[in-house]
């Protein structure tokens, strides 16, 4: 597997960044290997990008090895996608306060 460097993260198309970082955006809490459709990346991303701009971008991403395409809507990342994912989100986890329900 090749390595990322910081100088790839840079240099890689800023449609790419987007996409691959909102597979974290979208579920902070996702497990390495779990897809998305097409159309939820787009709801991340909010209307940055057209529907169209997104799909040609997870196309480009399918073609370079960083994404799969499962049933024709769904995308999961390879395990080089979730390198990348990692790398552009830190893959820092959402902190929430806890939920206190009322009392009584």
């Amino acid at each position: 597997m090749a390595t990322i460097t910081d100088d790839y993260l840079t240099n890689l198309a800023p449609i790419y960044r987007d996409v691959l970082a909102a597979f974290f955006r979208f579920d902070p809490t996702r497990r390495s290997g779990d897809g998305l459709a097409v159309q939820s990346l787009y709801s991340v991303l909010d209307e940055q990008y057209t529907l169209g701009e997104v799909r040609a971008a997870c196309l480009e991403l399918i073609k370079g090895g960083a994404l799969e395409l499962e049933h024709e809507i769904f995308v999961r990342p390879t395990e080089m996608g979730e390198q990348l994912v990692e790398a552009l989100t830190d893959s820092r986890p959402t902190v929430l306060p806890p939920f206190n329900p009322p009392e009584g």
